[in-house]
């Protein structure tokens, strides 16, 4: 008991002596703390910024450290206190002793947290996964883009889709598109997606590229060793986890195997959306959506410009010249980015002016564009499978800028040049042809034109013609169509092009033996020198239609080579012998003036492609002349004057007998006085695969008309329909039209299986299409389309109950014009069997009262798409109620002032895309209420009615 009471004074003294050391050095111990109290000022800053950073890297700082900076905080301010007390001590006041047992505690503190460390902030490891990673990309310009990114998010939102594929040309935007499209996911309160993965693609990306970047976007940790294999499975079970994926694959050049990836792209969980340049990595991939991006608007393109280009675009002189260089950029969005920031910031009217004229010469001004521009677009062209797609490519800069090209001269070219196989028919190279066209197409290096044409954009055009000049490429393409000068091509050029350059008159060319391909076409050349083809041998394409040219020197007869011979639209009159030219394949002499074929002219046994259409001085064909090309495949003689039922056959002429005689004939258009030299040529008939017959005792034709694809096409005009044997003829046409003929009510044409096209104009004295004297279930089983014009009497379409069976069940369009005794288009007895109809078409019908005679039938019209009408001063209805048409989704109104009511409930108007009318007769409609009405309101288009007049198809 003694020993504890001494041991605890001894502690107690200990401890006073110690604080007596302490406050007895109190100014010793204020300079310490001083000091303790910056060191530890400099440690908080620093440890904070460690902290700031490990957010910023998304990690989670340690809870000590936080504990740490809190004890700091509240000593700074105790400390900052004493010391400020410890200055008024120092300016004459003694120190109380409690202020220096204060001092020495702090300093101890002080000294305390100055002693602790951390060999961290945050522990090393992975930060919490974002559903969205934000990606930098400017935002987008213009209405087309916030609509394409609107319908993309609306696409993304349905079910019924796991593959979705934004597609287009290089340069374009997608992108740009999709980048946005993610951007807005991450803020969007609708996104459904727990995880939006993104994987860059390139021209030369692999599986394991692939796989790394998605390991790595969900934190899944791949070693050195593992396989392929491995590593799709890990990926496929770590996805499934998840509710909802979305993968956007950028930039996919080639089909990618999801599978071996380890994407589960096919279960409900995981949405695909991938970018690519190609349709056929669509199809590949089998997507759902090919989202096409269309090129920009005027508009959009203009704004896109002013953006990148910035304020120097406020004057406007400037502005002027700006816009005519954003309009030779035809809505290409990257060509139109890339120039405006060349030229931002340059106010010299004199660069503007020239610009577009200085960046195709590579100015050092514009050394960026083709870098920029051509070097991303020559992507494309350098992914093309084959060197003969590439070379197929090329030749179409041979054509002038903004030309329509016709597919079927273009494909004649290539087989003429060598680029597809000329051993074969006809039919075969088109197809080859067409192949080769469609690649091109869905690689976004052609573009769609109108029916059976092709153009090819302004930016490609350049680039091809870079590609065709740059060293490494040696298919030799020479061309400067539509420069008002011309330079000489060099000795090696192979394929030359001067369409529309000017030439009046045609230089000397030095030997070129490799020569293969001359287009002179478009040029005012009125004669070509005599020598003009010696040293042109190799010679295999000649164009020189729309020349002015009236004969063929001497020379021409050298060209041993010569394919295909194009002189459309020439002045000439006349041809020397073409006996020499013995491998020619495609002769083009239509609208011509010529008068006759030449002596010898049967001689041509190669000869597969004969077009003598629009010759109207046409009339000697020597006897022998057609039934010795007897390789003859495709024979055009629409609007020739040409007479092939000669009276007499005291002139030798050339007879329709030698057209029966071409084994190898498949394509005919021709014009007949009448039937009587088909009578006998039934089998013959049938051995054509595309026919355009015209019957007219008229020796002009009414309009041109493209032959689709497998069509038999028969006009009749004129024609008294009782006194002509027709059964065989028609038997074997798809497309028929009966023009001002007679006895129409009397022709019995109601069985005719082959029929997809009918066309019935000016025939007054047809009552009814179909009688119910005459109807049976065949009838016009396969019919597909329907003209009715100018038809005074008709009185109704179908008369009386049609029998079941497979009548009109094909019926896809039908056009009724200025038939003034019909009541309505779509009888009640035809609602059940026309099903398929998708679009009606109806002017001039003074008497009609309403279209579809639905009576109570309800969504009797499933696949009803567009509705016109015009001119239809008595029209009262379209049907009886609001349901008949559920996916209706055009709707044209003109002159119809007596309408005042639409087929149409806010139910059944999903698919509704536009109503246009004069806004007049919208405002007359009469409305169930209001709410209606604002529905569709924001579907109408204003147009006056005088600029949407009738087009008549037929004449």
């Amino acid at each position: 008991m003694d020993g504890l009471v001494v041991d605890g004074a001894k502690s107690v003294f200990k401890f006073i002596c110690s604080r007596i050391i302490t406050v007895s050095k109190y100014e010793e111990n204020v300079v310490e703390l001083r000091e303790e109290y910056a060191n530890l000022t400099t440690k908080k800053m620093a440890i904070e910024e460690d902290v700031t950073l490990a957010k910023l890297e998304e990690k989670v700082p340690k809870p000590q450290v936080y504990e740490w900076l809190s004890k700091v905080s509240r000593a700074e301010d105790d400390v900052r206190s004493v010391l400020e007390t410890a200055d008024q001590y120092a300016n004459g006041r003694d120190s109380k002793m409690m202020h220096r047992w204060a001092v020495a505690k702090k300093l101890n503190a002080v000294r305390e947290l100055n002693s602790v460390s951390f060999d961290s902030v945050a522990p090393e490891r992975s930060s919490p996964m974002k559903a969205v990673v934000e990606m930098a990309v400017p935002p987008l310009v213009g209405q087309g883009p916030a609509s394409d990114l609107k319908q993309l998010l609306e696409i993304l939102n349905r079910d019924d889709v796991r593959r979705i594929a934004v597609w287009g040309k290089g340069g374009i935007g997608k992108t740009t598109l999709v980048k946005n499209l993610n951007n807005e996911l991450r803020v969007s309160s609708q996104n459904s997606f727990d995880i939006v993965i993104w994987v860059q693609g390139s021209s030369s990306v692999d599986l394991n590229t692939i796989q790394s970047q998605i390991a790595k976007r969900i934190h899944l940790k791949v070693d050195p060793g593992d396989t392929t294999h491995v590593i799709a499975s890990r990926i496929l079970r770590r996805l499934k986890l998840r509710r909802k994926t979305l993968l956007i694959l950028d930039d996919v050049w080639e089909k990618i195997d999801l599978d071996a990836v380890g994407v589960p792209s096919w279960d409900p969980c995981c949405t695909i959306l991938l970018t690519t340049r190609s349709r056929e990595v669509c199809r590949d991939m089998a997507v759902d959506v090919p989202f096409q991006l269309n090129l920009m608007n005027e508009e959009d393109a203009w704004n896109l410009f002013v953006q990148s280009a910035g304020p120097v675009l406020d004057s406007n002189c400037i502005e002027s010249a700006a816009r005519k260089i954003v309009a030779g950029f035809n809505g290409l969005p990257l060509a139109i980015k890339t120039l405006g920031n060349s030229m931002r910031d340059r106010p010299q009217i004199q660069l503007w002016q020239n610009a577009h004229l200085m960046w195709r010469c590579s100015s050092p001004l514009f050394k960026n564009i083709e870098k920029e521009i051509f070097g991303t677009l020559a992507t494309s062209y350098y992914s093309l499978p084959r060197k003969i797609l590439k070379q197929c490519f090329l030749f179409c800069s041979l054509y002038p800028a903004s030309c329509s090209i016709d597919v079927g001269e273009l494909i004649q070219c290539w087989v003429s040049d060598g680029l597809i196989n000329e051993n074969q028919s006809v039919e075969k190279a088109y197809y080859d042809g067409v192949a080769s066209v469609e690649y091109l197409k869905d690689s976004c290096l052609l573009d769609h034109d109108s029916e059976g044409t092709v153009k090819m954009h302004d930016i490609f055009r350049d680039l091809a013609i870079l590609l065709s000049q740059s060293q490494e490429l040696s298919y030799g393409f020479h061309t400067q169509s539509d420069h008002p000068f011309y330079q000489m091509p060099n000795k090696f050029s192979k394929r030359v092009s001067f369409v529309r350059c000017g030439i009046k008159k045609l230089p000397e060319f030095p030997v070129y033996s490799q020569l293969t391909v001359l287009f002179l076409q478009g040029n005012p050349i009125q004669k070509i020198p005599d020598g003009f083809f010696y040293n042109l041998i190799s010679l295999r394409v000649l164009n020189l239609s729309d020349t002015r040219i009236t004969s063929l020197p001497q020379s021409f007869l050298c060209l041993c080579e010569l394919r295909s011979l194009f002189l459309r639209n020439c002045s000439i009159k006349n041809l020397p012998s073409l006996d020499s030219l013995c491998k020619l394949l495609v002769l083009d002499l239509s609208s011509t003036r010529i008068k006759a074929l030449p002596k010898g002219f049967g001689c041509l046994h190669s000869l597969r492609q004969l077009n003598l259409s629009g010759t109207p001085v046409l009339n000697k064909i020597v006897a022998g002349s057609i039934s010795g090309l007897s390789s003859l495949e495709t024979l055009d003689m629409s609007f020739s004057s040409y007479n092939w039922n000669p009276k007499t056959d005291a002139d030798q002429k050339a007879t329709f007998d030698e057209l029966l005689s071409l084994e190898h004939l498949s394509v005919l258009q021709i014009r007949l006085d009448s039937v009587k030299c088909l009578e006998s040529a039934s089998f013959w008939l049938k051995k054509l695969t595309r026919f355009n017959i015209q019957i007219s005792p008229w020796s002009h034709d009414s309009n041109h008309h493209v032959l689709k694809h497998n069509e038999k096409r028969l006009v009749l005009r004129g024609v008294d329909l009782l006194q002509e044997d027709l059964r065989d003829l028609l038997h074997n046409t798809s497309s028929l039209s009966v023009l001002t003929c007679v006895g129409m009510n009397r022709r019995h044409l109601l069985s005719l299986s082959s029929l997809i096209s009918l066309t019935i104009s000016n025939c007054n004295d047809i009552t009814r299409l179909i009688s119910k004297e005459r109807s049976s279930k065949e009838m016009f089983p396969n019919l597909q389309h329907l003209v009715l014009d100018h038809l005074r009497s008709l009185e109704t379409i179908v008369e009386g109950i049609i029998p079941r069976g497979k009548c009109l069940k094909n019926l896809t369009t039908i056009q009724v014009l200025d038939c003034p005794m019909l009541k309505g288009v779509v009888s009640y007895s035809m609602l059940r069997h026309v099903k398929k109809l998708e679009e009606i078409k109806v002017s001039g019908c003074e008497n009609m009262s309403c279209i579809i005679e639905s009576g109570e039938h309800t969504e009797t019209l499933p696949n009803l798409r567009v509705l016109e009408i015009s001119n239809m001063v008595n029209l009262r209805s379209i049907c009886v109620g609001t349901s008949v048409c559920p996916v209706l989704q055009q709707i044209k109104v003109f002159h119809c002032s007596r309408l005042k009511n639409l087929p149409l409930s806010i139910s059944k108007a999903c698919s509704l895309k536009k109503i246009e009318g004069d806004i007049k007769w919208w405002n007359s409609l009469i409305w169930d209420d209001d709410e209606i009405k604002n529905f569709f309101q924001q579907h109408f288009q204003s147009c006056p009615g005088e600029n949407c007049t009738r087009k008549r198809k037929y004449k």
